[in-house]
């Protein structure tokens, strides 16, 4: 049953990291906290791994689609390495209950740029203009974020991409795997160094997420970008409601 719990939170997790461009870790830590009643730094190890495999599948199947704006996600995926490594080596000596905070505060924070972006439902990356200082900025601080909290980042990625650099919803999405993988390949090493891992769990939960993602990379290209953006700011929102909830329960 302990197998079966984790291959589904892998389909999960792998499905919204394709679907919204996610990464996964914003739902894979919640459930790997609450269902299998896993702590924080581990799951947050645990998450890690899985979001490199989560964010290759997905890449694959959106840069099919052409949602992908290469020279923004190499860009801020060159300068998150750093900061993904600094984050994680920092979060072996930052309590569990400091976690907890960083991370609600991140999901109110992603919620809120999602509800006041005025963002463009056109996905072709020729109507975009790319602006290198603040994607630079952006990566830096994603990176740190990843490698701290074990997330993706791509929660805090898109919202950034749509609300800062005015970027079309889907064009964010598929670009926001990308810079995950960086980030995230970085923030494995980091985590590496400070032995933090469940190697058992971890894998049966990244055999489920690399089908899972690409299933959810094919349903976006067919779904109204609007109709993605209100899946996030729903998906975060509950996610939200959850970790105030805990804190105050």
């Amino acid at each position: 049953m302990q197998v079966l719990l984790f291959l589904l939170i892998g389909v999960v997790g792998g499905f919204l990291s394709g679907l919204l461009g996610i990464g996964g870790g914003v739902v894979l830590i919640p459930l790997l906290v609450y269902i299998s009643h896993m702590p924080i730094k581990t799951a947050t190890s645990v998450s890690m791994v899985v979001i490199i495999f989560a964010a290759f599948s997905g890449i694959l199947g959106h840069y099919r689609g052409r949602n992908i704006h290469v020279p923004t996600g190499m860009c801020m995926g060159v300068a998150s390495i750093f900061s993904a490594f600094s984050g994680s080596f920092v979060s072996g000596f930052v309590s569990d209950r400091i976690l907890y905070h960083l991370y609600t505060g991140l999901v109110a924070g992603a919620l809120m740029m999602l509800l006041f972006s005025q963002a463009q439902d056109s996905s072709v990356a020729g109507e975009f203009q790319f602006r290198k200082l603040p994607t630079v900025l952006v990566g830096i601080l994603q990176g740190f974020l990843t490698g701290i909290l074990g997330i993706g980042g791509g929660f805090i990625v898109v919202p950034f991409m749509i609300y800062l650099l005015n970027m079309p919803t889907l064009l964010a999405i598929g670009t926001s795997l990308l810079v995950i993988l960086f980030s995230a390949i970085a923030g494995f090493f980091g985590r590496l160094a400070t032995g933090q891992f469940n190697l058992g769990i971890t894998i049966w939960v990244t055999l489920a997420t690399i089908p899972a993602a690409q299933m959810g990379a094919w349903i976006a290209q067919k779904t109204n970008p609007r109709l993605l953006r209100f899946f996030l700011v729903i998906l975060l929102g509950l996610i939200l409601a959850k970790m105030i909830g805990s804190l105050f329960l």
